[in-house]
């Protein structure tokens, strides 16, 4: 029988094989971007590593780009404690031939995220890995199909489970982030939004939270 101390030990040496091995996992690699539209209409990257205040009328977008092994997820728990899967909008996408290097922008189209004039905090939450999360998609889709009181207990699900995740590979080695080259002298806004993106290198893992206050 082992001692508490042979226990620990054996914990310890299971717990640092789990994390090397998800270092040792292929690097994630997408291209995000989080902009709100400017006066004149153009885009301009939001800068989080401050508080960030919004105000009515304020529009933003979001653009993902996969690039190598990355299953991204994004997440909005708005100020009414209303949770919903931002992206992707059906998890069947991961399956696609053509989902690494597409781009995606969401809203889609002409359309940007409109915050209505209630106090609170919107939190943007943005996962990716380099395998598919499918306990996480699981949560989301009984999410999806919750109604009622069962509503509350389906969005908490997803928030644990995002939360037992990032605990899960806390220790991995930090991200890489760097701006977007963009080639050519492309133009619209799409190629607006790529230009103030940041390219996202990770081993295995990511994960950050995005606050709006309003």
């Amino acid at each position: 029988m082992r001692g508490p101390l042979e226990t620990r030990l054996a914990a310890a040496v299971l717990f640092l094989a789990a994390a090397a091995a998800w270092t040792q996992q292929a690097t994630v690699a997408f291209n995000w971007a989080f902009v709100k539209r400017a006066a004149g209409g153009a885009p301009a990257a939001l800068d989080f590593k401050e508080k960030v205040n919004i105000g009515p009328g304020d529009l933003f977008k979001i653009h993902v780009q996969p690039l190598e092994n990355a299953f991204v997820y994004v997440y909005l728990d708005d100020a009414q404690g209303e949770l919903q899967c931002l992206f992707p909008s059906d998890f069947s996408v991961f399956e696609g031939a053509s989902y690494l290097d597409q781009k995606f922008f969401i809203p889609g189209g002409d359309n940007w995220f409109a915050l209505d004039s209630a106090r609170g905090t919107e939190r943007f939450y943005l996962v990716a890995s380099s395998v598919r999360l499918s306990r996480l998609e699981s949560f989301t889709t009984a999410l999806g199909k919750s109604t009622g009181s069962s509503k509350g207990t389906a969005r908490q699900a997803v928030l644990d489970e995002i939360a037992r995740i990032r605990k899960e590979h806390s220790q991995l080695t930090m991200a890489a982030e760097k701006p977007v080259t963009v080639a050519g002298s492309s133009r619209g806004l799409a190629a607006a939004i790529q230009k103030a993106a940041t390219r996202i290198e990770a081993p295995g893992f990511y994960y950050k939270l995005f606050r709006l206050e309003h």
